[in-house]
């Protein structure tokens, strides 16, 4: 499989460029304008229904990816979205207008994963919210949505990110995709400035994890405890620096899900909240990007995160960080800009579009600790469990984009984790492939 897969990602950029290299020249380039545009606080697919000129619209996006992996990282067993050889995904949105004012958006996801222990995963993932577009600077959005954090969980689509997969700081720390139960409100302040405002369901702490932080308590929940712990959501956003984007954001909720914990002492709710801080600065120009992250998480009270674990775990309580950090550095770079004389480019065809192909090369540096800090007399007890990331990442890649829709994906990490001791995760190397699409 994995020799398909190789054989695959080495002959398909030939087999392209037969598309590419042509004797006969093209007309100068002439002025030309993404397909794709934005929403706030969506991807570019999962916008369209905003800019379709019917009343309806059908998007979406897809992925196929491998990583050559051999061992599960310790502390991601049950996560194996964070552990795969093997990913195939499909997402379809379905979006309505009723009137210009009244939009109804939905995403149906299929996934299906393998990890280098054979187990594998299929899920089916529902997405449904309603936009409410009152006035430029004030709109309402409810249902079940993406939140507004960081940088990948409002461009989470495969052609809007260089890596296979998302960075280790946006997929552990901020734990994309994100989405939320709950209302949003958002709008453009002035040219300048836009923001988004969002109330949403709290955690599941006892569905936490140590090594992932908050990323498998961030599912949204239906049963009886639903709407009994809430969440505050804010982001603003700069734009008017020319070629640069200024983004920060935080997410402040409650993780206890008024669960009760039955200790020797008696009963008690449990009590804790998670704080999340994230800002980020990307500057985009002609064929140079650039782009720098950061976040850290808080978490109060974690001794009853522990008991609240334990009694979901038989047993086993995950000890919590008080507090970690992750942070990451971008740049890439277009090498087909490199040819300056570009009328090797045949007329566009349904693969390639002369006015869109682009190489990006691209380097990314990224850093987390998950725990920076933590109660060291949890670590002390028994049933406890802690699995320890203080790592540094570096991903080198390049992209073959035959136009905005497709990209072709390759890329290597050198990871290394510099904690030590019994509750250090592994760390291994990864080569990644992939291929991603929108429509």
């Amino acid at each position: 499989m994995k020799k398909t897969y190789l054989f695959i990602f080495l002959v398909f950029p030939f087999f392209l460029s037969n598309e590419i290299i042509a004797q006969e020249s093209i007309e100068e380039e002439e002025k030309h304008e993404t397909k794709f545009k934005q929403q706030p606080g969506l991807a570019k697919a999962a916008s369209k229904v905003f800019f379709s000129e019917k009343p309806w619209s059908v998007s979406g996006f897809g992925e196929i990816s491998m990583v050559n992996r051999n061992d599960i990282p310790v502390g991601m067993e049950d996560d194996i979205e964070l552990s795969y050889n093997n990913l195939y995904r499909f997402s379809t949105f379905f979006g309505y207008r009723f009137t210009d004012k009244i939009i109804w958006n939905s995403e149906v996801m299929v996934e299906y994963l393998q990890d280098p222990n054979g187990n594998d995963h299929f899920e089916l993932i529902l997405e449904a919210f309603m936009d409410f577009s009152i006035h430029k600077s004030f709109n309402v959005r409810t249902g079940l949505y993406p939140l507004s954090l960081g940088y990948i969980n409002n461009n989470d689509e495969p052609v809007m990110f260089g890596s296979v997969n998302r960075s280790d700081v946006e997929r552990i720390i901020i734990p994309s995709t994100w989405m939320g139960m709950g209302v949003s409100f958002y709008g453009i302040i002035s040219p300048s400035v836009n923001y988004t405002l969002g109330f949403a369901q709290g955690l599941d702490g006892s569905a936490f994890r140590s090594g992932t932080f908050i990323r498998s308590g961030r599912e949204p929940r239906f049963d009886s405890n639903a709407f009994t712990t809430y969440s505050v959501n804010p982001q603003i956003n700069f734009v008017g620096l020319k070629d640069w984007t200024f983004s920060g954001s935080a997410y402040i909720g409650q993780a206890g899900n008024n669960q009760e914990i039955i200790s020797d002492n008696g009963t008690r709710r449990a009590d804790a909240v998670v704080q999340l801080y994230s800002a980020y600065a990307k500057y985009t120009k002609k064929n140079w990007e650039f782009m720098a992250l950061a976040t850290t998480g808080y978490m109060s009270n974690t001794k009853d995160i522990f008991d609240m674990t334990a009694q979901a775990n038989g047993g086993i309580g995950e000890v919590m960080a008080n507090q970690n950090i992750g942070y990451l550095v971008e740049g890439s770079f277009d090498l087909l800009s490199l040819f300056q004389n570009r009328k090797f480019l045949r007329k566009k065809s349904f693969i390639i579009d002369p006015h869109e192909v682009k190489v990006p090369f691209f380097v990314r540096y990224e850093y987390i600790d998950t725990h920076k800090n933590y109660n060291k007399n949890l670590i002390a007890e028994s049933n406890a469990n802690m699995v320890h990331f203080n790592s540094d990442i570096i991903t080198i890649g390049v992209n073959f984009k035959p136009r905005e829709e497709i990209a072709l994906k390759v890329d290597y990490q050198f990871r290394n984790n510099r904690a030590t001791g019994p509750y250090a995760a592994k760390e291994d190397n990864l080569l990644e492939f992939g291929i991603g699409f929108i429509f």
